[in-house]
């Protein structure tokens, strides 16, 4: 089914697909011998299809297929989103995690053997109950080790009926508040810094839409492969093309970029259309 649905995409233009799930690295788990890796080998054949994108899979659910499938097929995306929840073992246990912040830490330096400039983001919960300053600084520390390229930041929410709830040591709303913005700015410092990376560098975006900072600018905004969104000149025609673009700014959530050229497009009139675009390209960006 998911192969078909593959195939019925790249069929209509898609060029990217996005595999997502409550628990997508369980993929297989009620079938014998077909696990999540395995169907990744199996989408990298179908002709067309330029990029796998995995919106999420826990860090104890990469084993080594799938680290193998990451470094050696070319249609992977060097972007994956791994949840952290805590850099603290203590708050990892109450929190009934089955992973230890050393084993979370090892499957990170893992990721980066295997496919180097993986951009890997992450979510994380602030003031769990019983999350001391100690604890939380513990974490922190962590995240700036890992070099996160983006952090989803969320207070614990207390909900009638869980066991969290009814845990003592509740944690203050005003000394999560204040945890929570020193994650969210620690976040941005590692997006700017892993984006500046690539400044200079010629990458292959997928314009998604019209650029909506300014619409009706001329400009169209998309992803890299690791997760870079990208704004440049262009008309809407860009939109679904493979994008060759070279990055002239970085940002915290959005880089901008000069096209260089396209690399494919579906239909002969728009192809000329944009043969017509590039062709006004200064003459070192179109080599």
């Amino acid at each position: 089914s998911v192969l078909n649905q593959a195939r019925q995409l790249v069929a209509a233009g898609y060029k990217e697909i996005v595999l997502t799930g409550i628990h997508t690295g369980g993929y297989g788990d009620d079938m014998e011998n077909y696990r999540l890796s395995d169907l990744l080998w199996d989408l990298d054949k179908i002709e067309g299809l330029e990029r796998i994108r995995i919106s999420s899979i826990e860090a104890s659910q990469i084993d080594d297929a799938m680290i193998d499938v990451l470094n050696r097929s070319s249609k992977m995306c060097r972007h994956l989103h791994v949840p952290l929840q805590a850099g603290d073992d203590t708050v990892l246990k109450r929190m009934r995690r089955k992973y230890t912040v050393e084993e979370f830490a090892e499957k990170i330096r893992l990721l980066h053997q295997a496919m180097p400039g993986v951009a890997i983001t992450t979510d994380v919960i602030v003031g769990f109950p019983g999350e001391t300053e100690e604890m939380f600084e513990n974490g922190y520390r962590l995240m700036e080790e890992l070099k996160f390229s983006e952090m989803h930041v969320f207070p614990y929410s207390r909900r009638t009926g869980t066991p969290a709830a009814r845990m003592e040591e509740q944690v203050d709303e005003g000394i999560k508040n204040e945890r929570v913005h020193k994650l969210i700015d620690l976040s941005e410092q590692m997006q700017l810094e892993y984006a500046r990376k690539y400044v200079g560098e010629v990458l292959d975006v997928i314009p998604e839409r019209d650029y909506k900072g300014a619409p009706g600018t001329g400009r169209v905004m998309g992803y890299t492969d690791n997760y870079l969104q990208v704004v440049f000149e262009g008309s809407e025609l860009l939109i679904g093309q493979l994008c060759r673009v070279k990055i002239t700014e970085a940002g915290v959530n959005e880089c901008f970029g000069q096209l260089v050229r396209v690399l494919k497009t579906n239909e002969a009139p728009v192809s000329k259309q944009l043969d017509s675009e590039i062709a006004a390209l200064p003459e070192a960006l179109r080599a």
